[in-house]
This record gives C-alpha cells, structure tokens and sequence, in this order.
C-alpha cells in the first residue's frame, strides 16, 4: 500500500462553533421585528481558541473569556451598547447559546491566515 499522497496540517488552535439559542433571537426581535427572518439561521460561528488539548482546558478558559464572546455576538448586530443586556453572567451566556468544542483545527489552505 502507497503512503497517502497529501494530508493536511493541524493548526495550533482549538476552536468552539457558536449558535444562538431562543433568549439570544427574542432579544434581536425585541429591538426589530423584522429580526424573525433571522430565526431559522443555524450557522454557528467559529471562534479561533488557543491550543488546548481537552475540553475542560477550553471550558476554563470559556468562563474567564465568556463575555469578550458574548460581547462580540451582540455587537455584530447592534453596536449601540444601550440595547445590549447589562448584565450579562455566565449562566446567561449559556442560556443565550449552545456550543461545541473542537480540540483539532486543520488547515486546508495551507496558506498565511489573514486578519
């Protein structure tokens, strides 16, 4: 049997896949009711994390992080802080989204990664 021919390279990141959850999608309604249009999107987005090798290492480094999260998903939609929930915790980011942990990014490019 011949090696494999090509493989692709793992980066040294771990990553989580974001998805909104109900609160998250009643808050953009609740600030434009044009919003329900976006209530069947179930895309998740992808957060570049740093290397970790088990969950409960990106687990950790979630619940000191949580809000720099948090923060980025509500601006993305509105950058006027008034409409944000002041006081957003933890236990209310989990409540607002789901996610995923991936201990194993690989690159299929192969190319410089650019901001």
């Amino acid at each position: 049997m011949e090696p494999i021919p090509y493989y692709y390279d793992f980066i040294n990141r771990s990553a989580m896949v974001l998805f909104p959850k109900k609160p998250f999608f009643d808050w953009l309604i609740s600030i434009e009711e044009e919003n329900k249009n976006v209530i069947s999107h179930t895309e998740g987005d992808v957060y570049l994390l740093p290397d970790y090798e088990i969950h409960s290492e990106i687990e950790q480094w979630l619940k000191k992080h949580f809000d720099d999260i948090f923060t980025d998903q509500l601006n993305n939609w509105y950058v006027d802080e008034s409409l944000w929930p002041a006081k957003r915790t933890f236990s209310m980011f989990n409540e607002w989204f789901s996610y995923t942990f991936h201990t194993t990014v690989y690159d299929t490019e192969g190319k410089l990664i650019k901001k």
